[in-house]
């Protein structure tokens, strides 16, 4: 039995494939299998895998005919007989030695229950500057408490990048398979119940950017469906966190109101809204920024999602003496 389990699932993956494949042949950690899990491909993809499977018997190609990338995954997870599960997509490349260095962090740090690595951005899109703040705002997280506080913000850690722990699984379930990001609702659910999470700061996967990839079609990654996602579990730590706290929302755009209107409908009461600029929300007090309360009297949520602006919010608040994770939240 192999000590890690490497889950690839693929759907008409044929140009990259084998690429991402012979990545993982070439690691220089070797107790490994790897789960190729062919999602209802229609091209050359499945027949590249069976060759791959026919060269190594630690290679083994399974069907999932339910089309998702949650459902496959599933499926692997159900075939899996590593201690570890490791993520791998079809279309991006690990680095030799990124599975030595994860394997031997998880074992000598067993209190982290899921670890990813930096990623190096490559993209064939032209216009890809959005996805490139986003890898760089992802490779700036590194600790467990980076990757806590900033949890609402988007996924903290890259999906193929991560190593975790096969028993969180049969502690805190799998992936969710309904229309949703199945990672970041993977990651909110399990840090809710406690996991932590942790990232290296070596680049171990190149990520490959292309105009096909899912999280740029999928409705699945849509903005709407990250923030409602968010929303359920954000409303679920905060109606444990509050102990009677008033709710301030950070925001007063018509999209921050929105994103406020989706924590109430979870049970989330907001008591005001602050921004930096007086604008008045009908229904709701206005208090300015200036003039938020101090640390412990209430709890500040940012919806204001414009780039950059977050580190500013965050360095703002706590020159008030306000703590993220404890008095404030960045949500967008």
């Amino acid at each position: 039995m192999s000590r890690l389990s490497i889950l690839l699932p693929f759907h008409n993956a044929a140009p990259t494939l084998d690429a991402a494949i012979a990545s993982i042949a070439a690691q220089t950690f070797a107790d490994w299998e790897l789960l190729l899990i062919d999602n209802a491909s229609t091209d050359g993809s499945p027949a590249i895998a069976h060759q791959w499977a026919m060269r190594d018997e630690c290679i083994r190609v399974i069907t999932e005919p339910v089309i998702g990338i949650a459902h496959a995954l599933n499926t692997g997870l159900h075939h899996a007989q590593g201690r570890y599960i490791a993520r791998m997509d079809a279309d991006d490349v690990s680095h030799p030695e990124r599975l030595a260095k994860q394997v031997a962090y998880m074992d000598a740090h067993p209190e982290i229950g899921v670890l990813g690595t930096r990623t190096r951005f490559a993209t064939s899109v032209e216009k890809s500057s959005g996805m490139q703040g986003f890898v760089y705002w992802q490779n700036a997280i590194l600790s467990p408490h980076e990757h806590y506080v900033k949890r609402f913000v988007d996924a903290p850690l890259a999906h193929p990048t991560v190593v975790f722990r096969r028993e969180l699984v049969e502690r805190h379930g799998a992936y969710n398979t309904g229309p949703l990001p199945e990672d970041h609702e993977l990651w909110l659910r399990w840090m809710d119940a406690g996991v932590r999470f942790a990232k290296l700061p070596d680049a171990l996967i190149t990520w490959n950017d292309h105009a096909q990839r899912l999280s740029r079609t999928h409705a699945n990654y849509s903005t709407d469906a990250f923030f409602t996602t968010k929303a359920r579990w954000l409303a679920k730590w905060l109606h444990r966190k509050l102990d009677g706290r008033p709710v301030i929302i950070a925001g007063t755009s018509n999209i921050c109101r929105q994103r406020a209107r989706l924590l109430e409908a979870e049970g989330n009461a907001i008591s005001a809204f602050t921004d930096v600029r007086p604008r008045e929300v009908p229904g709701f007090a206005f208090i300015p920024h200036l003039r938020l309360p101090p640390s412990g009297e209430a709890f500040i949520v940012s919806f204001i999602s414009q780039r950059g602006t977050g580190d500013l919010i965050a360095e703002f608040l706590a020159s008030r003496g306000l703590v993220e994770g404890q008095d404030f939240v960045l949500a967008a």
